[in-house]
């Protein structure tokens, strides 16, 4: 297993989590769509690769990611696109040609259909959510069904919330039901939602949670301590040094929310220090270093900022200061009764709430410990938030 901090792991590289992995098909096998529910860097987009890499029997799979989409036309485009271009209908000769006369008949102009693709042409555009409709009317599936998988779908919505307004945002979720609850075409297609910004709390904040009531949520969790130390030692296979049982407890211990993600990047900087030092086997102190060395790598971390630029105004002053807080304070926590307070400095008293349930869900701050206290979820997240921006 290679390590992989700056993408999608795939194929040998992807740490299986057989019961994450049964738990999302057995939701899938109840006819559900579904959201992936987890804070970024947790392997949302890792598992639905996964799953696009390996479908079950009658299943076909496709893949979108929507994060740079910005209107609802362009959003649902992307989809026909990826399902006129589905790899694994291209291995069944029936399902392809139906896809190909479906392009000749549903589009009146097409640039090409080959064996391999079908490209669109640039001068004329459709209402791509009616052509979605029409392909699922008339494609012949052989029995198998459709799971098409919206990646960055939330910040797709806050890109249309940004650009168009509340209303067309607020469209593209309800659009989004009505295909699902639409009986004519409904046993053909599933949707499976996720992406690095939740969209449970986007749909609250836009009053509009009705419209995403009927997907079944699986949460996608940290590793547990066993899981933890497995995906050590699996990459340690493809690594030049050794660690035995205490470091490896020590790592995880400082690590403590046992994301992939953060587990491979401590991994890169322990290779980093055995090439700089000749350590044939790694000790706490290399561990403390390599940790170290993470929080001041800014491109890794800085995302988690700058996706607070989207609340504005007290809200956006609320969230900094809280976070700040938590990250500098000597016990690393803040009680609920502070949180108020902060929220009447604000005038927030309405709405802090919400604020404070969007944090959670995003990863950054929970009070599982602790009830009436809430602390970063993450320390490594709380010692880079230290750094980079509560001096």
């Amino acid at each position: 297993m290679k390590i992989t901090t700056g993408q999608a792991a795939r194929g040998d590289n992807f740490f299986k989590r057989p019961i994450l992995i049964n738990k999302l098909w057995r939701k899938i096998d109840s006819d559900s769509s579904i959201i992936i529910s987890a804070p970024r860097r947790v392997g949302k987009t890792s598992l639905m690769r996964y799953i696009e890499d390996n479908p079950r029997e009658k299943y076909y799979v496709v893949y979108v990611i929507t994060e740079s989409v910005y209107d609802e036309n362009k959003y649902y485009k992307e989809i026909v696109k990826a399902i006129l271009n589905c790899d694994s209908i291209r291995k069944r000769d029936k399902v392809i040609n139906s896809i190909r006369d479906i392009a000749k008949n549903v589009f009146k102009s097409i640039d090409e259909v080959g064996i391999d693709s079908v490209k669109f042409s640039k001068n004329i555009e459709y209402n791509y959510y009616d052509k979605f409709i029409e392909i699922m009317r008339s494609i012949d599936l052989e029995g198998h069904k459709l799971i098409i998988m919206i990646d960055e779908f939330a910040q797709t919505i806050e890109n249309i919330q940004q650009k168009e307004g509340t209303p067309y945002a607020v469209h593209l979720l309800q659009s989004n039901r009505v295909l699902r609850q639409n009986s004519d075409i409904n046993n053909k297609f599933q949707f499976i939602y996720t992406g690095s910004i939740s969209l449970e709390g986007i749909a609250r904040r836009m009053d509009s949670s009705k419209f995403i009531n009927d997907l079944d949520i699986v949460k996608v969790t940290p590793l547990s301590e066993s899981e933890g130390k497995n995906l050590v030692n699996e990459l340690l296979k493809g690594l030049d040094f050794s660690m035995d049982d205490d470091t490896i407890n020590h790592m995880l211990s400082e690590i403590k929310w046992l994301i992939p993600f953060y587990i491979q990047l401590a991994m890169d900087k322990l290779q980093d220090i055995y090439d700089e030092d000749n350590l044939c086997i790694i000790h706490n102190k290399s561990v403390d270093i390599a940790i170290k060395r993470m929080i001041e790598e800014n491109n890794k971390f800085s995302s988690w900022q700058e996706r607070l630029v989207v609340y504005k105004n007290n809200d956006y002053k609320f969230i900094i200061e809280v976070l700040n807080i938590i990250s500098t304070s000597e016990v690393k926590k803040i009680s609920y009764n502070e949180m108020y307070n902060y929220a009447v400095k604000y005038d927030l008293c309405e709405t802090y709430k919400d604020l404070l349930n969007t944090l959670i869900d995003d990863g950054y701050i929970n009070n599982d410990d602790e009830e009436k206290f809430y602390t970063f979820t993450s320390p490594i997240l709380r010692m880079w938030w230290c750094k980079k921006n509560a001096n």
